[in-house]
Protein backbone atom coordinates (compact mmCIF):
# COMPACT_ATOMS: atom_id res chain seq x y z
CA UNK A 1 0.00 0.00 0.00
CA UNK A 2 2.51 2.14 0.93
CA UNK A 3 4.06 2.15 -2.67
CA UNK A 4 0.66 3.20 -4.29
CA UNK A 5 0.88 6.08 -1.96
CA UNK A 6 4.58 7.09 -3.46
CA UNK A 7 3.61 6.43 -6.90
CA UNK A 8 0.86 9.05 -6.62
CA UNK A 9 3.12 11.29 -4.82
CA UNK A 10 5.35 11.22 -7.42
CA UNK A 11 3.00 14.04 -9.79
CA UNK A 12 2.96 16.96 -7.16
CA UNK A 13 -0.16 19.62 -8.39
CA UNK A 14 1.05 22.15 -5.82
CA UNK A 15 4.35 23.54 -7.58
CA UNK A 16 3.77 26.81 -6.11
CA UNK A 17 4.54 26.32 -2.53
CA UNK A 18 7.75 24.12 -3.77
CA UNK A 19 9.91 27.40 -3.45
CA UNK A 20 10.19 29.38 -0.21
CA UNK A 21 11.81 32.74 1.12
CA UNK A 22 10.99 33.06 4.50
CA UNK A 23 13.12 32.71 7.01
CA UNK A 24 9.81 31.67 9.83
CA UNK A 25 6.54 30.16 9.41
CA UNK A 26 3.36 30.47 11.48
CA UNK A 27 2.68 27.49 14.01
CA UNK A 28 -0.65 26.67 15.83
CA UNK A 29 -0.15 24.70 18.89
CA UNK A 30 -3.60 23.75 20.90
CA UNK A 31 -3.12 23.23 25.07
CA UNK A 32 -5.65 21.23 27.12
CA UNK A 33 -6.22 21.46 30.65
CA UNK A 34 -6.56 17.85 31.78
CA UNK A 35 -8.76 18.91 35.45
CA UNK A 36 -11.05 21.24 33.30
CA UNK A 37 -12.63 19.69 29.82
CA UNK A 38 -13.60 22.95 27.95
CA UNK A 39 -10.44 24.59 29.00
CA UNK A 40 -7.94 25.17 26.54
CA UNK A 41 -5.66 27.58 25.15
CA UNK A 42 -4.45 28.62 21.27
CA UNK A 43 -1.02 29.33 20.34
CA UNK A 44 0.09 31.01 17.53
CA UNK A 45 3.88 31.58 17.15
CA UNK A 46 6.38 32.21 14.46
CA UNK A 47 9.41 30.04 14.52
CA UNK A 48 12.22 30.56 13.08
CA UNK A 49 13.81 28.19 11.11
CA UNK A 50 17.23 28.15 13.31
CA UNK A 51 15.15 26.78 16.05
CA UNK A 52 13.27 24.08 14.53
CA UNK A 53 15.30 21.42 16.45
CA UNK A 54 14.92 23.29 20.09
CA UNK A 55 10.41 24.23 19.21
CA UNK A 56 10.32 19.91 17.73
CA UNK A 57 11.92 19.22 21.30
CA UNK A 58 9.78 21.47 23.54
CA UNK A 59 7.94 19.15 26.73
CA UNK A 60 4.47 17.57 25.85
CA UNK A 61 3.36 19.96 29.57
CA UNK A 62 3.77 23.36 30.31
CA UNK A 63 2.50 25.90 32.69
CA UNK A 64 -0.03 28.61 31.64
CA UNK A 65 -1.69 30.94 33.97
CA UNK A 66 -5.15 30.86 32.14
CA UNK A 67 -4.81 26.62 32.34
CA UNK A 68 -5.09 25.08 36.03
CA UNK A 69 -1.56 23.80 36.37
CA UNK A 70 -0.13 22.70 33.34
CA UNK A 71 -1.51 22.14 30.28
CA UNK A 72 -0.97 19.37 27.83
CA UNK A 73 0.04 20.12 24.13
CA UNK A 74 -2.83 18.27 22.23
CA UNK A 75 -2.43 19.61 18.39
CA UNK A 76 0.52 21.44 16.62
CA UNK A 77 -0.03 22.71 13.36
CA UNK A 78 2.21 23.89 11.00
CA UNK A 79 0.94 26.37 8.01
CA UNK A 80 2.25 26.31 4.41
CA UNK A 81 1.19 29.10 2.11
CA UNK A 82 0.84 32.88 2.28
CA UNK A 83 -0.04 34.80 4.91
CA UNK A 84 -1.95 38.01 4.92
CA UNK A 85 1.44 40.12 4.80
CA UNK A 86 2.81 37.90 1.73
CA UNK A 87 5.48 36.12 3.24
CA UNK A 88 5.27 32.24 2.73
CA UNK A 89 6.87 29.31 4.94
CA UNK A 90 8.73 27.37 5.34
CA UNK A 91 12.01 26.60 3.69
CA UNK A 92 11.34 23.27 1.35
CA UNK A 93 13.88 21.78 3.76
CA UNK A 94 12.11 22.59 6.69
CA UNK A 95 8.84 21.17 5.33
CA UNK A 96 10.63 17.68 4.48
CA UNK A 97 12.43 17.42 7.67
CA UNK A 98 8.55 18.36 9.55
CA UNK A 99 7.44 16.00 7.58
CA UNK A 100 9.67 13.03 8.04
CA UNK A 101 9.76 13.69 12.02
CA UNK A 102 6.30 13.17 11.94
CA UNK A 103 5.74 10.53 9.30
CA UNK A 104 3.79 12.38 6.69
CA UNK A 105 6.25 12.23 3.60
CA UNK A 106 3.66 9.94 1.52
CA UNK A 107 0.45 11.42 3.15
CA UNK A 108 1.86 14.97 2.53
CA UNK A 109 3.03 13.84 -1.27
CA UNK A 110 0.14 11.67 -1.87
CA UNK A 111 -2.11 15.07 -0.40
CA UNK A 112 -0.51 17.34 -3.24
CA UNK A 113 -1.21 14.79 -5.91
CA UNK A 114 -4.96 14.79 -5.23
CA UNK A 115 -7.72 16.94 -6.79
CA UNK A 116 -9.94 16.41 -4.27
CA UNK A 117 -10.62 13.34 -1.26
CA UNK A 118 -9.57 12.08 1.80
CA UNK A 119 -7.64 9.18 2.78
CA UNK A 120 -6.19 7.14 5.59
CA UNK A 121 -3.04 6.22 5.06
CA UNK A 122 -0.76 3.06 6.13
CA UNK A 123 -0.07 3.49 9.92
CA UNK A 124 3.46 4.66 10.82
CA UNK A 125 5.11 3.28 14.15
CA UNK A 126 1.99 2.92 15.97
CA UNK A 127 0.33 6.57 14.70
CA UNK A 128 -2.79 6.87 12.38
CA UNK A 129 -2.07 9.34 9.10
CA UNK A 130 -4.52 10.66 7.32
CA UNK A 131 -5.37 13.18 4.36
CA UNK A 132 -8.20 15.55 2.48
CA UNK A 133 -7.51 17.65 0.04
CA UNK A 134 -9.53 20.13 -2.16
CA UNK A 135 -7.33 21.52 -4.69
CA UNK A 136 -6.00 24.02 -5.18
CA UNK A 137 -7.51 25.90 -2.00
CA UNK A 138 -6.68 22.92 1.04
CA UNK A 139 -3.83 20.25 1.01
CA UNK A 140 -4.17 18.92 4.70
CA UNK A 141 -2.05 15.86 6.12
CA UNK A 142 -1.65 15.01 9.89
CA UNK A 143 -0.56 12.23 12.53
CA UNK A 144 -2.22 11.09 15.59
CA UNK A 145 -0.31 9.16 18.34
CA UNK A 146 -1.33 8.00 21.74
CA UNK A 147 1.45 7.72 24.30
CA UNK A 148 2.22 5.55 27.11
CA UNK A 149 0.60 8.26 29.37
CA UNK A 150 -2.79 8.11 27.83
CA UNK A 151 -2.16 11.18 26.34
CA UNK A 152 -3.02 11.88 22.31
CA UNK A 153 -0.63 14.11 20.44
CA UNK A 154 -1.72 15.79 16.34
CA UNK A 155 1.36 16.85 14.10
CA UNK A 156 -0.60 18.50 10.81
CA UNK A 157 1.01 20.62 7.85
CA UNK A 158 -1.51 22.43 6.12
CA UNK A 159 -1.37 24.38 2.75
CA UNK A 160 -4.02 27.15 2.47
CA UNK A 161 -3.71 30.77 1.97
CA UNK A 162 -5.95 33.51 1.70
CA UNK A 163 -9.70 32.88 2.57
CA UNK A 164 -9.15 29.41 3.46
CA UNK A 165 -6.23 29.89 6.11
CA UNK A 166 -8.07 33.08 7.41
CA UNK A 167 -11.31 31.06 8.36
CA UNK A 168 -8.92 27.61 9.44
CA UNK A 169 -7.92 30.10 11.83
CA UNK A 170 -10.48 31.67 13.02
CA UNK A 171 -12.11 28.15 13.89
CA UNK A 172 -9.24 27.29 15.61
CA UNK A 173 -9.61 30.30 17.89
CA UNK A 174 -12.47 28.96 19.67
CA UNK A 175 -12.44 26.59 22.49
CA UNK A 176 -11.51 22.89 22.14
CA UNK A 177 -12.20 20.67 24.76
CA UNK A 178 -9.23 18.24 25.54
CA UNK A 179 -11.75 15.19 24.56
CA UNK A 180 -12.22 16.74 21.21
CA UNK A 181 -8.93 18.20 21.24
CA UNK A 182 -7.22 15.33 21.39
CA UNK A 183 -9.09 13.29 18.63
CA UNK A 184 -7.84 11.92 15.90
CA UNK A 185 -10.11 13.56 13.74
CA UNK A 186 -9.83 17.17 15.20
CA UNK A 187 -8.42 18.32 11.94
CA UNK A 188 -10.85 16.82 9.75
CA UNK A 189 -13.65 18.06 11.70
CA UNK A 190 -11.96 21.74 11.61
CA UNK A 191 -11.85 21.27 7.52
CA UNK A 192 -15.15 20.07 7.45
CA UNK A 193 -16.24 23.03 9.39
CA UNK A 194 -14.33 25.11 7.24
CA UNK A 195 -15.82 23.73 4.04
CA UNK A 196 -19.53 24.04 5.02
CA UNK A 197 -18.72 28.09 5.90
CA UNK A 198 -17.76 28.19 2.44
CA UNK A 199 -20.37 26.17 0.90
CA UNK A 200 -23.00 28.37 3.24
CA UNK A 201 -21.99 31.88 1.98
CA UNK A 202 -21.71 30.56 -1.64
CA UNK A 203 -24.80 29.19 -1.40
CA UNK A 204 -25.90 32.80 0.40
CA UNK A 205 -24.40 34.88 -2.42
CA UNK A 206 -25.62 32.96 -5.40
CA UNK A 207 -29.46 32.68 -3.70
CA UNK A 208 -28.66 36.81 -3.93
CA UNK A 209 -27.66 36.42 -7.39
CA UNK A 210 -30.67 34.47 -8.10
CA UNK A 211 -33.18 36.77 -6.65
CA UNK A 212 -32.23 39.80 -8.71
CA UNK A 213 -33.22 37.76 -11.92
CA UNK A 214 -36.31 36.54 -10.19
CA UNK A 215 -37.16 39.98 -10.33
CA UNK A 216 -35.95 40.99 -13.44
CA UNK A 217 -37.59 38.19 -15.02
CA UNK A 218 -40.99 38.17 -12.93
CA UNK A 219 -40.53 34.07 -12.84
CA UNK A 220 -41.60 33.49 -8.77
CA UNK A 221 -44.41 33.34 -6.90
CA UNK A 222 -42.97 34.93 -3.72
CA UNK A 223 -46.21 36.82 -1.74
CA UNK A 224 -43.19 38.44 1.34
CA UNK A 225 -41.50 40.19 -1.61
CA UNK A 226 -42.45 43.55 -3.01
CA UNK A 227 -39.63 44.88 -5.49
CA UNK A 228 -40.45 48.26 -6.47
CA UNK A 229 -37.66 48.05 -9.42
CA UNK A 230 -36.83 45.34 -11.47
CA UNK A 231 -32.87 44.08 -11.54
CA UNK A 232 -30.51 46.33 -14.12
CA UNK A 233 -29.30 44.53 -16.84
CA UNK A 234 -30.02 42.91 -19.94
CA UNK A 235 -31.05 39.55 -20.86
CA UNK A 236 -28.19 38.26 -22.17
CA UNK A 237 -26.36 39.62 -19.09
CA UNK A 238 -28.75 37.99 -16.42
CA UNK A 239 -28.60 34.72 -18.79
CA UNK A 240 -24.46 34.79 -18.46
CA UNK A 241 -24.73 35.39 -14.21
CA UNK A 242 -27.26 32.01 -14.15
CA UNK A 243 -24.71 30.23 -16.35
CA UNK A 244 -21.94 31.67 -14.02
CA UNK A 245 -24.29 30.90 -10.68
CA UNK A 246 -25.12 27.27 -12.24
CA UNK A 247 -20.86 26.95 -12.85
CA UNK A 248 -20.60 27.94 -9.41
CA UNK A 249 -23.20 26.17 -7.51
CA UNK A 250 -21.12 22.88 -9.46
CA UNK A 251 -18.15 23.78 -7.45
CA UNK A 252 -20.46 24.07 -4.49
CA UNK A 253 -21.66 20.19 -5.24
CA UNK A 254 -18.12 19.31 -5.11
CA UNK A 255 -17.03 21.12 -1.86
CA UNK A 256 -19.98 19.21 -0.31
CA UNK A 257 -19.37 15.96 -1.96
CA UNK A 258 -15.59 16.53 0.44
CA UNK A 259 -17.47 17.87 3.46
CA UNK A 260 -19.64 14.14 3.21
CA UNK A 261 -16.64 12.17 2.62
CA UNK A 262 -14.69 14.02 5.62
CA UNK A 263 -18.06 13.40 7.85
CA UNK A 264 -17.68 9.34 6.41
CA UNK A 265 -13.54 9.47 7.68
CA UNK A 266 -14.85 11.01 10.74
CA UNK A 267 -17.68 8.43 11.37
CA UNK A 268 -15.43 5.53 10.50
CA UNK A 269 -12.29 6.55 12.39
CA UNK A 270 -14.14 7.42 15.59
CA UNK A 271 -15.55 4.23 15.91
CA UNK A 272 -12.09 2.66 15.79
CA UNK A 273 -10.39 5.12 18.17
CA UNK A 274 -13.21 4.53 20.44
CA UNK A 275 -12.58 0.49 20.82
CA UNK A 276 -8.82 1.15 20.44
CA UNK A 277 -8.26 3.90 23.04
CA UNK A 278 -11.34 3.71 25.19
CA UNK A 279 -11.15 7.82 25.04
CA UNK A 280 -15.01 8.83 24.34
CA UNK A 281 -16.99 9.58 27.29
CA UNK A 282 -19.66 7.51 28.05
CA UNK A 283 -22.42 10.23 28.18
CA UNK A 284 -23.15 12.28 25.41
CA UNK A 285 -21.17 15.38 25.65
CA UNK A 286 -19.30 18.26 22.89
CA UNK A 287 -16.70 15.15 22.42
CA UNK A 288 -19.10 12.53 22.18
CA UNK A 289 -20.25 11.17 18.52
CA UNK A 290 -23.26 13.49 19.02
CA UNK A 291 -21.26 15.98 16.97
CA UNK A 292 -20.13 13.70 14.46
CA UNK A 293 -24.34 13.02 13.59
CA UNK A 294 -24.68 16.88 13.54
CA UNK A 295 -22.01 17.42 10.73
CA UNK A 296 -23.89 14.64 8.58
CA UNK A 297 -26.96 16.23 9.66
CA UNK A 298 -25.83 19.73 8.52
CA UNK A 299 -24.25 18.16 5.31
CA UNK A 300 -27.67 16.53 4.61
CA UNK A 301 -29.83 20.05 5.28
CA UNK A 302 -27.14 21.88 3.04
CA UNK A 303 -27.69 19.44 0.29
CA UNK A 304 -31.35 20.07 0.20
CA UNK A 305 -30.74 23.88 0.09
CA UNK A 306 -28.07 22.94 -2.87
CA UNK A 307 -30.93 21.20 -4.76
CA UNK A 308 -33.02 23.60 -4.02
CA UNK A 309 -31.22 26.62 -5.26
CA UNK A 310 -30.38 24.20 -8.66
CA UNK A 311 -33.99 24.54 -9.51
CA UNK A 312 -34.33 28.00 -9.23
CA UNK A 313 -31.41 28.59 -11.34
CA UNK A 314 -32.57 26.14 -13.94
CA UNK A 315 -36.51 27.41 -13.38
CA UNK A 316 -34.24 30.94 -13.87
CA UNK A 317 -32.47 29.83 -17.17
CA UNK A 318 -35.12 28.28 -18.61
CA UNK A 319 -37.32 31.57 -18.37
CA UNK A 320 -34.35 33.65 -19.76
CA UNK A 321 -33.82 31.36 -22.64
CA UNK A 322 -37.77 31.94 -23.18
CA UNK A 323 -37.47 35.24 -22.68
CA UNK A 324 -34.52 36.08 -25.29
CA UNK A 325 -36.44 33.70 -27.74
CA UNK A 326 -39.34 36.04 -27.62
CA UNK A 327 -36.99 39.22 -27.82
CA UNK A 328 -35.81 37.28 -30.87
CA UNK A 329 -39.11 37.03 -32.67
CA UNK A 330 -40.17 40.49 -31.51
CA UNK A 331 -36.62 41.56 -33.59
CA UNK A 332 -37.87 39.14 -36.16
CA UNK A 333 -41.25 40.26 -36.44
CA UNK A 334 -39.86 44.46 -36.56
CA UNK A 335 -37.23 43.19 -38.95
CA UNK A 336 -40.24 41.32 -40.79
CA UNK A 337 -42.22 44.88 -40.84
CA UNK A 338 -39.21 47.08 -41.74
CA UNK A 339 -38.76 45.08 -44.73
CA UNK A 340 -42.30 45.04 -45.68
CA UNK A 341 -42.41 48.52 -45.73
CA UNK A 342 -39.06 48.50 -47.54
CA UNK A 343 -40.83 46.28 -50.37
CA UNK A 344 -44.09 48.94 -50.56
CA UNK A 345 -41.74 51.86 -50.61
CA UNK A 346 -39.55 50.28 -53.71
CA UNK A 347 -42.99 48.98 -55.63
CA UNK A 348 -43.89 52.66 -55.11
CA UNK A 349 -40.87 53.68 -56.29
CA UNK A 350 -41.35 51.34 -59.52
CA UNK A 351 -44.22 52.57 -60.21
CA UNK A 352 -43.43 56.10 -60.05
CA UNK A 353 -40.54 54.85 -62.74
CA UNK A 354 -43.08 53.26 -64.93
CA UNK A 355 -44.69 56.38 -64.80
CA UNK A 356 -41.58 58.42 -65.90
CA UNK A 357 -41.01 55.91 -68.38
CA UNK A 358 -44.47 56.33 -70.37
CA UNK A 359 -43.92 60.03 -70.25
CA UNK A 360 -40.74 59.76 -71.39
CA UNK A 361 -41.81 56.98 -74.42
CA UNK A 362 -44.63 59.64 -74.99
CA UNK A 363 -42.54 62.98 -75.89
CA UNK A 364 -39.63 60.77 -77.25
CA UNK A 365 -40.56 60.19 -80.92
CA UNK A 366 -41.57 64.20 -81.08
CA UNK A 367 -38.21 65.00 -79.46
CA UNK A 368 -36.03 62.26 -82.00
CA UNK A 369 -38.44 64.27 -84.99
CA UNK A 370 -37.94 67.88 -83.91
CA UNK A 371 -34.17 67.03 -82.69
CA UNK A 372 -33.77 64.90 -86.84
CA UNK A 373 -35.58 68.09 -88.24
CA UNK A 374 -33.27 70.80 -86.65
CA UNK A 375 -30.16 69.34 -88.04
CA UNK A 376 -29.25 70.61 -91.22
CA UNK A 377 -30.22 67.21 -93.55
CA UNK A 378 -33.47 68.71 -95.53
CA UNK A 379 -33.43 71.52 -98.21
CA UNK A 380 -36.14 73.85 -96.15
CA UNK A 381 -35.30 76.85 -98.36
CA UNK A 382 -36.17 74.66 -101.74
CA UNK A 383 -39.29 73.56 -100.36
CA UNK A 384 -41.31 75.89 -101.80
CA UNK A 385 -44.76 76.01 -100.50
CA UNK A 386 -45.29 72.22 -100.12
CA UNK A 387 -43.42 71.38 -96.79
CA UNK A 388 -44.34 67.30 -97.96
CA UNK A 389 -41.78 67.65 -100.69
CA UNK A 390 -39.03 68.43 -98.82
CA UNK A 391 -35.54 67.28 -100.51
CA UNK A 392 -32.66 65.99 -98.69
CA UNK A 393 -29.06 66.95 -98.45
CA UNK A 394 -25.97 64.44 -99.10
CA UNK A 395 -25.33 64.50 -95.07
CA UNK A 396 -28.84 63.04 -94.39
CA UNK A 397 -27.17 59.88 -96.42
CA UNK A 398 -23.99 60.05 -94.10
CA UNK A 399 -26.26 60.26 -90.68
CA UNK A 400 -27.51 57.28 -91.15
CA UNK A 401 -24.76 55.63 -92.78
CA UNK A 402 -22.60 56.59 -89.42
CA UNK A 403 -25.49 56.22 -86.75
CA UNK A 404 -26.26 52.47 -87.91
CA UNK A 405 -22.49 50.94 -87.31
CA UNK A 406 -22.24 52.71 -84.60
CA UNK A 407 -25.66 51.53 -83.11
CA UNK A 408 -25.39 47.83 -84.29
CA UNK A 409 -21.90 47.87 -82.52
CA UNK A 410 -22.93 49.23 -79.25
CA UNK A 411 -25.83 46.07 -79.18
CA UNK A 412 -22.97 44.14 -80.00
CA UNK A 413 -20.54 44.94 -77.28
CA UNK A 414 -23.47 44.81 -75.03
CA UNK A 415 -24.15 41.28 -76.00
CA UNK A 416 -20.68 40.27 -75.76
CA UNK A 417 -20.39 41.81 -72.51
CA UNK A 418 -23.33 40.08 -70.81
CA UNK A 419 -22.04 36.64 -72.46
CA UNK A 420 -18.91 37.26 -70.62
CA UNK A 421 -20.85 38.05 -67.38
CA UNK A 422 -22.71 34.49 -67.67
CA UNK A 423 -19.42 32.37 -68.28
CA UNK A 424 -18.09 34.09 -65.58
CA UNK A 425 -21.05 33.14 -63.20
CA UNK A 426 -21.00 29.49 -64.54
CA UNK A 427 -17.26 29.06 -63.96
CA UNK A 428 -18.18 30.65 -60.24
CA UNK A 429 -20.71 27.81 -59.62
CA UNK A 430 -18.91 24.59 -60.86
CA UNK A 431 -16.03 25.32 -59.00
CA UNK A 432 -18.39 25.73 -55.87
CA UNK A 433 -19.66 22.41 -56.58
CA UNK A 434 -16.30 20.66 -56.94
CA UNK A 435 -15.49 22.38 -53.41
CA UNK A 436 -18.56 21.21 -52.00
CA UNK A 437 -17.52 17.57 -53.58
Amino acid sequence: MEHVYQHFGKHSLWDKYDVFKCPNFDVTEIWVDAERENNSLVQHRKISSLDVDNWLDEPLRQSFPSLSGSGTRAVRIVWVGRDEGGRSGPSTRILDQLADTWGLRSAMDYARSSFAGVSACPVRDDSTVFTITYHPKLAVSWSHAVHSTKTCQTHAIIFAEGEERAELSRILKSTWGATLSADAMFPALVCSLMLAHELDSTLDDIKTVVREVEARTGHHRFTSRRETQPAAGELGQLSAQMSGCAAKLANGTRKLKLVEEINHLISQHRSYQTISHKTEPTHPTVGSTAWVSLLAHRATMQQTDLTYTQSRIDIQIRALFHLIAQQDNAIAFDTASATRSIAASSLQDSSSMKMLALVAMFFLPGSFVAALFSTPLFQWDEAAGSPMTVGTRPQFALFWAVTVPITVAVFIMYGVWMWAVKKKDKRRRRKGLQVLV
